[in-house]
């Protein structure tokens, strides 16, 4: 064998071995109770339970399973409900809904499941205060993506009074019979979410719900 090809044999075999020893892009966030995962960058970091329980306000229940993962250099709980992210936080929960909720539920509330996206939620929440304005909606569709599994995915924009426009994608789901939901929740300033928008359509296109 030439030098040549030798040399470029074994170029080959260490960009195979390195190709092999790479860290892997992605961690999968899996809720295997609950037949639910997604996907996020690996460099992502997770943010601890308690943490993120503190930051939402949410009360302890055994029944809803949460998670929360921040892009951002130094991560923190806080970044979940946050008005000036500089970089993605991913929000996701799977909750047990009441027989009110079940009875009630529509596409309309899961549009409306973490911020008031229809009209009509719009138009009574301003009557309450709602502080954000400048609402625009930039996606709206129906997801089915099987064994009875339905919801919907939007993607909006609302302004906090000054600081600035931001940009929030949400996928909410039910079961068949409309007794669980199903969110996830990405969002970060408007200029963020376009400088990272590749990625989190990945990470909102890897959201999988299975009924048992």
């Amino acid at each position: 064998m030439s030098r040549g090809r030798f040399i470029g044999l074994g170029m080959m075999l260490l960009a195979l071995l390195v190709t092999g020893c790479a860290a892997p892009q992605f961690t999968y966030v899996t809720n295997s109770g609950e037949h639910t995962y997604f996907k996020v960058p690996d460099a992502w970091s997770q943010i601890k339970s308690s943490a993120l329980s503190a930051a939402t306000k949410a009360t302890p229940d055994s029944n809803v399973w949460s998670v929360g993962y921040d892009a951002d250099l130094r991560p923190a709980a806080n970044h979940v409900l946050g008005a000036m992210d500089v970089a993605p936080f991913v929000y996701s929960v799977v909750a047990p809904l009441n027989q009110t909720t079940t009875n009630a539920l529509s596409y309309n509330e899961l549009r409306d499941f973490f911020l008031p996206v229809t009209a009509a939620a719009r138009a009574a929440d301003a009557k309450s205060g709602f502080p954000l304005t400048d609402f625009h909606l930039l996606r709206d569709a129906t997801m089915t993506p099987g064994q009875g599994v339905h919801g919907v995915r939007v993607t909006f924009q609302y302004t906090y009074p000054g600081i600035g426009a931001n940009t929030f994608d949400q996928v909410a789901l039910t079961n068949a019979d409309d007794t669980e939901v199903y969110l996830l929740l990405v969002h970060c300033l408007a200029s963020c979410y376009s400088k990272h928008h590749s990625q989190i359509d990945t990470v909102m296109n890897s959201f999988t719900v299975r009924s048992p």
